[in-house]
């Protein structure tokens, strides 16, 4: 039965990562254009601002922002991803890059067919709709006697905005870190003493067979519910965004309620077993999340060149203005930190130590973890210390809570800001 579940979820992820390349998926260019429109404001409101605030806001210089964007622009036209907007927005960024005539370029690109036109685009612009390149076009066309709407102003203040949201919300997750610092040798210590317990009780009498044919039944049917999920969501255009939530929460939920329902009888059983009626170590927690976030940078700095291979940088459309606020915050920030808890430490960790150890469990349960979340090179590797840390936390407290609410934390200080930064209304 292993050998079998574990076959066909290996199928499943070798297609991911090793099978044929079916091009990007829909919305991807129009989620890039909307992180390249973000990036490029950003990287000039901040044009004057020290190195280090701009390290600290997460903000690259304007020339290597401007680079990134080009190669994502150069990817979607390999793909055939591009639409007429999205060579609009490359060839202007283009021709400012290089300083080629806007109107020959622009014109190139889309093969005299113009898209924007001037009174359109400066209204745009005036009521905070437009982007950067809507902005440089419109420079460009300043020898146009029309009168148009007065943009600049609006613009201006946009770019304020961003570079406020930036500071602030970035700032916040150093400051949590920097906070947890205090906490770190207590950390240090619970993690010690979750290397000495002998497994006890009904959780430590569990096999690593049980423990896998668990993990691997609720996993495969989550994957078999979401792939039907999505292609009824795609038939239904038009889809209300809290239908959405609904469907996407019950996704979340079903792995940890198969795992949940196949091992214990009652809730209360449950509860007590995987640590779930433990009050929430909060000094843990604290000094936890300062580790990751210094593990981070570390990580950021080794792997600078193994970025993802998206163009739209991992952002989702579903995260767009108050409902994908509301999305984000019951899917990622609350739903999927406690249903990954229960089965990746909960189950696969837990089963995992009783056979084989601490440190080797953490590490099989950790890989897994990354595997399945499908992120390249940095990403990868982040999710794996993550979760790697969660399993030591689980080991040295027994409070599965306090590993959850780690993950909502962390979590949080990712998706929050991105929220704030990317897809937050302008205006």
């Amino acid at each position: 039965m292993i050998a079998l579940l574990a076959f066909i979820l290996g199928i499943w992820l070798w297609d991911h990562y090793f099978g044929k390349d079916e091009g990007y998926a829909p919305g991807t260019e129009e989620v890039a254009l909307v992180k390249i429109d973000r990036d490029l404001r950003l990287a000039d409101a901040m044009a004057d601002d020290p190195r280090w605030l701009k390290w600290l806001a997460g903000v690259d210089e304007s020339a290597e922002v401007r680079r990134a964007a080009l190669e994502v622009f150069q990817k979607l036209a390999t793909d055939k991803s591009i639409s007429p907007r999205g060579l609009e927005a490359f060839a202007i960024l283009k021709a400012e890059q290089d300083g080629l005539p806007m109107r020959e370029t622009l014109g190139q690109a889309l093969q005299g067919q113009m898209i924007s036109d001037f009174e359109e685009t400066s209204a745009k612009l005036a009521t905070h709709q437009g982007t950067w390149w809507h902005a440089k076009l419109i420079e460009s066309w300043q020898e146009n006697p029309r009168p148009g709407p007065h943009w600049k102003q609006a613009y201006g203040q946009d770019g304020i905005q961003l570079r406020a949201r930036a500071v602030f919300a970035r700032s916040a997750v150093w400051l949590l870190g920097f906070v947890g610092l205090v906490f770190v040798p207590g950390v240090l210590r619970s993690l010690k003493s979750g290397f000495s317990p002998k497994p006890r009780g009904y959780g430590g009498a569990w096999s690593l067979p049980l423990g896998l044919v668990v993990f691997l039944v609720a996993t495969l049917a989550w994957i078999g519910f979401s792939m039907t999920l999505d292609l009824g969501i795609a038939a239904l255009p038009g889809l209300h965004p809290a239908a959405g939530i609904f469907l996407d929460s019950a996704a979340r939920m079903l792995p940890a309620l198969i795992a949940l329902g196949l091992l214990f009888k009652r809730p209360s059983h449950a509860s007590r077993v995987m640590g779930l009626d433990q009050r929430v170590q909060m000094k843990t927690v604290l000094g936890m999340f300062s580790v990751l976030v210094i593990a981070d940078q570390i990580l950021r700095s080794a792997m600078a060149g193994s970025g993802s291979n998206n163009p739209g940088g991992g952002l989702s459309l579903a995260d767009s203005g108050l409902w994908g606020l509301v999305f984000t915050l019951v899917s990622a920030c609350f739903l999927a930190p406690v249903t990954e808890e229960i089965l990746y430490r909960g189950v696969l960790f837990r089963t995992a130590r009783n056979r084989i150890g601490v440190i080797p469990a953490a590490l099989a349960s950790s890989t897994v973890f990354a595997l399945l979340h499908f992120y390249d090179g940095y990403g990868l590797a982040s999710v794996a210390v993550f979760g790697f840390s969660c399993a030591l936390v689980y080991a040295g407290t027994g409070s599965l809570t306090t590993v959850i609410v780690l993950h909502m934390l962390y979590n949080s200080a990712i998706k929050i800001p991105e929220w704030i930064v990317y897809h937050a209304p302008l205006g």
